[in-house]
């Protein structure tokens, strides 16, 4: 079972509010977001597969509780700075971030006011189609071409308002897809047409290779996932540098803590 500790202090960097670009938001007046989210293939999770793999936020226990909190500091952070994109990722492999980002959205979701898509952008290495408990839904690789029938025919909804962007096919041109300019043209597609109020990004670790660097600056804001029995202060340190020289750096969750029951408040 993976724990999460910390969350009061999470959030701790300064806001940031992005430019409105003129252009896309009268193309989002013509948009009729409830006519995209209807085009998606709708699939239903197997509550015993997401418990399995330690997805525990389908429905409101103290199991939950924990994801909870740092869903409504996330939320009132991203609301009060104006952002919708949130990328997570690790120092390296092993961190427990895509398991994170599974109960994230899920708990998310269960606000059915908030429309919230999942993008999987570990092309070298997913694993949130496996987590998910999903097998196929759609060819992989062409969800980051940029074109609009693509992601339509590829993209998963859970329920009325998750949608789920996955992959079973590991890249690896991994950040070359991803620095792609047409990458870039998708998110304002998904934004324009689909208007989520959150997009969360699952993105390989920092460390060794350049995949996560390519996508945070795709990203509004970012948020670090560190493992207590693995990760060191160092790799922490480093890759908070890294993150916040290229977003803003929300803050650290530290996952699979021993005594994370036993810190009081």
């Amino acid at each position: 079972m993976e724990h999460l500790t910390n969350t009061d202090e999470i959030l701790r960097t300064a806001q940031s509010t992005p430019n409105a670009d003129a252009t896309l938001a009268a193309s989002a007046e013509l948009a009729d977001p409830l006519k995209s989210w209807s085009r998606l293939n709708e699939v239903t999770l197997d509550p015993i597969t997401l418990q399995r793999h330690h997805i525990l936020t389908v429905q409101p226990t103290d199991a939950s509780a924990p994801y909870d909190r740092l869903r409504t500091r996330l939320l009132n952070h991203m609301r009060a700075a104006g952002h919708r994109r949130v990328a997570i990722t690790s120092p390296t492999s092993g961190c427990g971030s895509s398991t994170i980002v599974a109960n994230l959205a899920l708990s998310l979701a269960r606000q059915e006011d908030l429309r919230v898509m999942v993008l999987d952008l570990n092309l070298r290495n997913p694993s949130l189609i496996h987590l998910f408990g999903l097998k196929e839904s759609g060819p992989r690789f062409s969800v980051l071409t940029g074109h609009r029938r693509n992601f339509d025919s590829t993209c998963l909804r859970v329920g009325a308002n998750l949608g789920l962007s996955l992959n079973a096919t590991k890249l690896d041109d991994a950040a070359e897809r991803i620095a792609h300019v047409k990458t870039a043209a998708l998110l304002d597609h998904i934004e324009r047409d689909f208007a989520p109020d959150l997009m969360l990004f699952d993105l390989a670790p920092l460390n060794p290779m350049d995949d996560a660097i390519a996508a945070l600056s795709l990203a509004d804001c970012a948020l670090l996932v560190a493992r207590a029995d693995h990760s060191t202060t160092a790799e922490i340190d480093t890759a908070e540098r890294t993150i916040a020289e290229n977003t803003t750096c929300l803050g650290v969750v530290l996952n699979a803590c021993r005594f994370a029951d036993v810190q009081g408040g």
